[in-house]
């Protein structure tokens, strides 16, 4: 623990850092700017609907989306941090979706009052074909929007982190810096994307202060254990498989090969039939004194085969 402190800060991307920083209902300009950079609005009112920042919610997931908050025309938009991406990772999110949809739904409303809701998706893992991509609900062959009100919108956080590493700071536009801090680990990289920017200066301040917090470095600590350990079990997973798998070849190889064995032996059987039919046609012939020319054009032997079966 006492290595993270002095060389690494607890990034942004963990998801209790993320909720204290985002979350935080006295100053939300760094959440304004969150919405600015990937959504591209200007949010003049927020709401936090899910204010609760520690507690038994972190311990248990469930169906709680990171961060879930309402702009000032009713939008809705739930926030959540990807840390490990899998192939049950958009069923998760998709579950995520339209339960906070159906949440919003209050009692004696309509339908047609049911709010935009936007889910966005920091994918700490993978690659996606664009950096920020946002999905909708069309026809397929058309492409016709079917609604406005459902919007997905999916963010690369990896290529954002990579292109603050490749690439000097005074190359960098601001969204870049901005969300590849949210992925950023190292300390004077943070420093250096920041530096001359006042609101990412704070960010990154709140974060070196969370950073030394008891509660969040047990947390995190207890969240890198769990990683590590998903990993080991992973491994063990995959190395079963390939035990497995090499046992089914091999079993599979020697049913091949069985199967390959007898079929050949079938073979050979009617090969082998055939020739004692033949030479016993031959020899019925010699009895009955057939010229052995002619047995040999009809049975297509040699002369030389033909005086063997004498």
């Amino acid at each position: 623990m006492q290595e993270i402190k002095e060389k690494r800060l607890i990034p942004l991307k963990f998801d209790l850092m993320f909720k204290k920083v985002f979350g935080d209902k006295e100053n939300q300009k760094p959440l304004r700017e969150l919405l600015k950079c990937i959504l591209e609005i200007e949010a003049k009112e927020i709401t936090i609907l899910n204010p609760e920042i520690i507690g038994s919610s972190y311990y248990d997931k469930r169906t709680i989306v990171d961060l879930i908050v309402e702009l000032e025309d009713g939008t809705q938009i739930g926030i959540e941090m990807n840390m490990n991406v899998n192939k049950y990772l958009i069923a998760r999110n998709l579950r995520y979706l339209f339960k906070n949809i159906g949440q919003g739904l209050k009692k004696g409303n309509t339908y047609e009052k049911l709010q935009k809701y936007i889910q966005i998706n920091i994918d700490c893992e993978g690659k996606h074909v664009k950096p920020i991509e946002t999905y909708k609900i069309m026809e397929i062959e058309k492409h016709k929007i079917l609604t406005e009100d459902i919007e997905i919108v999916r963010v690369d956080l990896p290529y954002y982190v990579k292109k603050c590493y490749n690439e000097s700071a005074s190359r960098l536009d601001y969204k870049d810096k901005f969300i590849g801090l949210i992925g950023i680990e190292d300390r004077k990289l943070a420093e250096n994307i920041t530096k001359g920017d006042a609101s990412m200066e704070e960010i990154l301040k709140k974060v070196e202060e969370f950073s030394d917090d008891e509660e969040i470095l047990g947390a995190y600590d207890a969240e890198w254990h769990k990683q590590e350990m998903d990993k080991v079990v992973m491994l063990d997973k995959l190395e079963k498989a390939e035990e497995e798998g090499l046992a089914r070849g091999m079993k599979q190889g020697m049913k091949q090969g069985i199967e390959q064995g007898i079929e050949q032996g079938i073979e050979q059987g009617i090969k082998q039939g055939k020739e004692e039919e033949k030479a016993n046609i031959v020899k019925n012939m010699l009895k009955e004194n057939t010229d052995i020319e002619f047995i040999s054009k009809v049975t297509g032997l040699s002369i030389e085969e033909i005086n063997n079966l004498k």
